[in-house]
C-alpha cells in the first residue's frame, strides 16, 4: 500500500516531511531554540512554526547556493520518480499527494496550506533510484559547469548538472556515469 500511513506529508501540525528553520542562538519558552518570526507558518493556527517548507518524502542532502542563497535539495522518491527541488519559503512539494509531478500516491488527500510546487527536475526510476542532492558549482576549474547544480544518484552512480532560470530548469546534462 502507499506509504505515509499517518498522512503527514501535507500536515503542518507536525514536523515530519518538512524542512525546518530555527534559530540556534536564541531560546523560545519551552524550546531549546528560537523560531524566526518571519517563518511562513508562525501565524497559522495549528501549524508548527519551525516549518519552512513541507511535502517532502525523503530529502537527502540540502545546500545553499553561495552566490544566490537559494536552497536546493534532492528528494528520494517512492515508486516512480526521484526529484530535485529549489526550496522556497512556505513551499509545498506535494508528498504524499504526489510523487514528483504525478498524482500517484494519495491524490484524494487534503492538500496543505500552500499550492503544490513541482520539482525543478525529476528522473524516472529507469535512470535514477536514490537521488542525492549536491551543490551549485561556483569554481573556476570547470567553467562549463559553473552555475550548475551538481547532484547524483546513489544506486546508478550517475551525476548530473542542472541550470535554472526563474525557478525553472533551463538545461540538464549528464556529467558522468560512474561505476559506483
Amino acid at each position: 500500500s502507499p506509504p505515509d500511513p499517518l498522512m503527514t506529508g501535507q500536515d503542518v501540525s507536525d514536523l515530519l516531511s518538512s524542512i525546518l528553520r530555527i534559530d540556534v542562538d536564541t531560546k523560545d519558552p519551552g524550546l531549546a531554540y528560537g523560531v524566526p518570526r518571519d517563518n511562513p507558518f508562525v501565524s497559522l493556527e495549528g501549524a508548527r512554526p519551525e516549518i519552512w517548507a513541507f511535502g517532502f518524502r525523503n530529502p537527502w542532502r540540502m545546500s545553499f547556493d553561495q552566490k544566490t542563497g537559494e536552497l536546493w535539495t534532492g528528494d528520494v522518491g517512492w515508486e516512480l520518480w526521484e526529484m530535485v527541488y529549489l526550496v522556497t519559503r512556505g513551499g509545498n512539494y506535494g508528498w504524499s499527494i504526489m510523487e514528483g509531478s504525478q498524482q500517484t500516491v494519495h491524490p484524494e488527500s487534503k492538500q496543505g496550506p500552500a499550492p503544490i510546487t513541482p520539482p525543478i527536475s525529476e528522473h524516472p526510476h529507469t535512470e535514477a533510484m536514490s537521488v542525492t542532492g549536491g551543490f551549485v558549482y561556483r569554481g573556476k576549474r570547470l567553467p562549463g559547469l559553473r552555475g550548475g547544480y551538481l547532484y547524483g544518484d546513489y544506486v546508478t552512480g550517475k551525476l548530473w548538472s542542472l541550470w535554472q532560470e526563474s525557478g525553472k530548469a533551463s538545461r540538464r546534462i549528464e556529467v558522468a556515469d560512474s561505476n559506483l
